[in-house]
């Protein structure tokens, strides 16, 4: 499993992850707040081969979170983003 970039991280409403899969799988993302806190998880299932998903993160308030991605308990990649 790779997990490219987060596009764009200045976000707004939405943004997409690259994903690229060797099989289908669940991926599960926990975004935390300045304050280490779970501000939101989601959920996606993804087949094999490579995908954009669509992050809808609208509801969090502006500030700065760190996405972090899951295959299953296995960690795979953080990435630090700006909500404007």
């Amino acid at each position: 499993m790779f997990i490219g970039g987060l596009q764009p991280t200045h976000i707004t409403h939405s943004s997409t992850l690259s994903v690229l899969a060797d099989k289908n799988t669940r991926i599960i993302m926990k975004v935390l707040d300045g304050e280490g806190k779970i501000a939101k998880t989601l959920t996606s299932f993804v087949d094999a081969g490579k995908q954009d998903l669509a992050l809808n993160l609208s509801d969090l308030q502006n500030g700065v979170y760190i996405l972090n991605a899951f295959c299953g308990d296995v960690f795979l990649k953080s990435f630090k983003f700006i909500k404007q």
